[in-house]
């Protein structure tokens, strides 16, 4: 976190026995207080009130309990830059309806100290899976940093371009479908029937089925249904 960045806010999970601490504010020549902190003792703090924000996360709108303490220095770690540390409640859930109630492990975060609210903050948190996912399409399905390039500047185009084209394709799904899945996409197999949004694989079967329909330079033809069967195995 101590790289220097650019429009870039980053959001990092902290152990919650990080020692942390804050300026320094009797002696101007000491930067670090003495008295040191953890997360954990954040949490278990009752004079810091606990606040509530609403995420989505699993389909659903979920309420969450977070505390915050801003301007932390976290010594061995960013040295002399203010942080702003969030403490996420333990979240319950239960196996089935009628189960025991369990709880998550509480979270402990990292950011930097910026305007963006806390409540923005944990949504992108909790968006971090689909961030993974993200990246797994692109790299599978796109074939980012695959390509056999000659070119030197053709090196960090490639991908570039790659991961343009991924995102205007999910905008695209956004506008036509409305993230849903419609009549239009083939059905799905028996363990995601449940699905409701349409992925990126969703999407290019319909893009290879639009260009299969039309007319194509040169007399070529392409056997469209077998080109989004295979593509859907």
């Amino acid at each position: 976190m101590s790289a220097k960045r650019d429009r870039i806010c980053v959001v990092a999970r902290a152990r919650k026995d990080a020692k942390l601490c804050f300026r320094s504010a009797n002696n101007t020549q000491k930067v670090y207080d003495d008295k040191k902190f953890t997360p954990k003792e954040v949490r278990q703090n009752d004079a810091i009130p606990w606040q509530t924000t609403t995420i989505y996360h699993g389909g659903k709108w979920r309420e969450v309990r977070y505390k915050e303490v801003t301007h932390v220095l976290w010594q061995r770690g960013t040295k002399q830059e203010e942080l702003k540390l969030i403490v996420i409640a333990p979240i319950p859930y239960r196996l089935t309806k009628k189960g025991r109630l369990y709880y998550r492990d509480p979270a402990y975060l990292l950011c930097q100290a910026t305007e963006i609210s806390s409540a923005v903050l944990i949504q992108k948190y909790f968006d971090r899976w689909q961030i993974e996912v993200n990246h797994r399409e692109e790299k599978d399905l796109l074939g980012v940093g695959q390509a056999q390039v000659r070119s030197k500047r053709s090196v960090p185009r490639q991908p570039a371009f790659v991961v343009a084209a991924y995102s205007a394709l999910l905008l695209a799904g956004i506008k036509c479908y409305d993230d849903r899945r419609g009549e239009g996409f083939i059905p799905l197999l028996k363990w995601r029937r449940n699905a409701k949004r349409p992925s990126c694989l969703d999407l290019m079967q319909i893009l290879r089925k639009e260009i299969g329909e039309k007319e194509l330079p040169f007399g070529m033809k392409i056997n469209i249904s077998q080109v989004i069967l295979r593509s859907a195995a």
